[in-house]
């Protein structure tokens, strides 16, 4: 009898501490359906390139994290190439944010970045994360809605750290992350 329960409850435990990836913002990395298990108790150490489920305008999306608290992002959207760069907060480099899942997604949402609110709303250039925000993008970033579009994420809108997928189960296990900074061969 103590299996039969074992059995029910870990299942539903499972989906009860999990969110599902909706939308293809995050492709390659998570697909639509997905389950990714959700760590509420990382919400406070949230560090550059985790994944994370935040409230955005009423809505739950799973983004990752770019820009922390301090640090300076800005994008440049080229004929060639479309670049991220960062320059964290307390330091004087600049670094392109290397992410491989970008080279394969152009998509039509690209745009220069970014405005006072960290949007793409405005003149595009160099702008600073407030305290007690991030700036958030899509792996899937010529097709993502993300911070170029709502602007800056409050900490205390993220919900969760997402690290590990649990369904499907082929793909069960710590979620992939081949993301870094590497040095900015461009004029900050």
């Amino acid at each position: 009898m103590t299996l039969l329960l074992a059995g029910l409850l870990v299942p539903v435990a499972a989906l009860t501490f999990s969110v599902e990836v909706v939308g293809t913002s995050m492709e390659p990395t998570v697909h639509p359906g997905d389950r990714l298990l959700v760590d509420v108790l990382a919400r406070e150490d949230i560090s550059r390139f985790d994944l994370v489920e935040a409230t955005v305008f009423g809505s739950t999306v799973v983004k990752r994290v770019i820009g922390l608290p301090g640090d300076r992002i800005e994008v440049r959207v080229g004929d060639e190439a479309s670049l991220v760069l960062l320059t964290p907060s307390g330091t004087t480099t600049t670094y392109r944010v290397d992410n491989p899942a970008w080279t394969a997604q152009a998509g039509t949402l690209q745009r220069p970045c970014c405005a006072p609110d960290g949007s793409s709303t405005g003149p595009a250039g160099p702008v600073v994360v407030p305290p007690d925000h991030f700036w958030v993008i899509g792996d899937n970033w010529g097709a993502s809605d993300d911070s170029r579009v709502y602007g800056f994420v409050p900490a205390q809108d993220v919900v969760a750290q997402l690290d590990r997928r649990i369904l499907p189960l082929d793909r069960a296990g710590v979620v992939p992350s081949d993301v870094r900074l590497e040095p900015a061969a461009v004029e900050p």
